[in-house]
């Protein structure tokens, strides 16, 4: 019998220009300290070029007697998101008047930014967030492997709602690609294949020509070979995914191989099966995310659909849930938030004093209420701080898609052209609370919870 078919293991770091770990990016920016004097420029942008080239146009063609006064003209971005950032960063910097320590911030922002895009930015990036402050010394650029909204934002922190949403809408999965001789266990990221591990197996028991083993006995020993195969394949799963604290599994192989599979994984790795397919073991890498890439993504969908629900059913008293703008901002400001859950549109007005900290919903009010300057409070965007300040207190952003994913036969009515997709229904639950909500930690009593799902 084989013992252990094993003959060879190969991990490997797959090299790629472009930042997989915007996770840990994301809670590091969320610590950047507040600056009301001084703003941060937050850059999201939909890196794609307009057709097929992503360099310039030429420029137009001029007389002789005007090419010194043109000789800075090198011709138009084709990206479109480039010519939006040059628009939008233009008027900031007009906003910030004549002189002070903002404009010179904000003019370097705009220099270093445009380096950074035109001379160190890798083409094959989809996407692009950034974060800029020259006068903190802030300069974090994140190349992307999918595309994000463009946007531009000048305040006093960070705006993180898009980079969280790529974050939460695309967490690392695993694929397990295998037959009866070789394993692939791949970490995708992005649509990106960050990380591998390789097992191939011996060949053991070799077929024998007549006056050998019989058929029986050779298939006896080829079902021990797999068996014995599955649950060394078991073991490096098990080991590769607690090690990157993966929670998503895809299973693709053949009959033979996800069976005696199925039989050798622990509960704890079963519990992380999100769907089976099968898939030839020499499929290539992107035929492989291409084909699982929207199993993941169904998959957050039920993990929406679950966090809401268990929202919804810990509402009350002294329950581990708070709903609404107003009760969730006093959760997180409180540290209690283990679980922010809001809708990917949601959208309100707000207000901070950063020197106490202080936070509040609605228009900034007249009157301090801590006793504090009045002057020192300045509107925000409520989305932002809520994420922002769940992450600063180790809390998980969970953003709700609002557009349905339902197909056009799945509706009543076919959906008219230029109008709003159908609304989730995850989305339209959440809604009822007021597009926001939580699960906390602990209640307003300090009653420990055990708040998420």
């Amino acid at each position: 019998m084989a013992t252990d078919p094993i003959q060879r293991m190969r991990e490997r770091v797959h090299e790629t220009a472009l930042d997989l770990d915007a996770q840990l990016v994301l809670a590091e920016l969320a610590a950047l300290p507040p600056s009301q004097d001084v703003p941060y420029v937050t850059v999201s942008l939909d890196w794609r070029p307009e057709g097929s080239d992503p360099g310039r146009t030429p420029p137009p063609d001029i007389r002789p007697s005007e090419r010194r006064s043109h000789r800075d003209n090198d011709g138009v971005s084709r990206r479109p998101a480039r010519q939006q950032l040059d628009r939008d960063l233009a008027e900031a910097i007009a906003q910030q008047g004549p002189r002070g320590a903002g404009l010179e911030s904000l003019t370097a922002d705009a220099e270093r930014i445009a380096t950074y895009l035109d001379e160190e930015l890798d083409p094959s990036a989809q996407g692009v967030f950034l974060v800029s402050c020259a006068a903190a010394a802030v300069f974090a650029p994140l190349a992307l492997g999918l595309p994000i909204p463009t946007r531009v934002s000048v305040g006093p922190t960070p705006a993180l709602s898009v980079l969280a949403r790529l974050v939460d809408d695309h967490p690392t999965y695993a694929v397990l690609l295998a037959d009866q001789h070789e394993a692939t266990l791949s970490f995708v990221t992005q649509a990106i294949r960050g990380q591998s591990v390789t097992l191939d197996s011996t060949d053991y028991p070799r077929k024998q020509k007549q006056g050998g083993w019989s058929q029986r006995r050779f298939q006896a020993r080829a079902d021990e070979r797999v068996a014995a195969f599955a649950r060394g394949i078991a073991e490096e799963t098990q080991r590769a995914l607690d090690e990157l604290g993966v929670e998503m599994l895809i299973l693709a192989g053949d009959e033979v191989i996800t069976s005696a599979l199925d039989a050798a994984f622990l509960q704890s790795v079963k519990d992380r099966i999100i769907s089976t397919l099968r898939l030839d073991i020499g499929a290539a890498e992107q035929e492989v995310i291409a084909a699982t890439l929207p199993l993941a993504q169904a998959a957050e969908r039920e993990r929406e659909v679950e966090a809401v629900q268990a929202m919804s059913d810990a509402v009350g008293a002294g329950g581990n849930a708070v709903i609404g703008p107003e009760a969730t901002i006093m959760a997180v400001q409180g540290g209690q938030v283990a679980m922010l859950l809001i809708t990917d549109d949601f959208a309100a007005a707000g207000w901070a004093d950063y020197s106490f900290p202080l936070l509040g919903v609605g228009a900034p009010p007249a009157a301090h209420s801590a006793g504090g300057d009045p002057k020192a409070i300045v509107p925000v965007d409520l989305e932002e701080e809520l994420i922002r300040l769940t992450l600063l207190n180790g809390g998980d952003v969970q953003i709700v898609k609002t557009a349905s994913a339902l197909a056009a036969v799945d509706l009543d009515e076919i959906p008219v052209a230029g109008l709003e997709p159908p609304r989730s229904a995850t989305a339209a639950a959440l809604d009822a609370f007021g597009g926001v909500g939580a699960l906390v930690r602990f209640s307003v009593d300090g009653q420990l919870e055990n708040a998420l799902p």
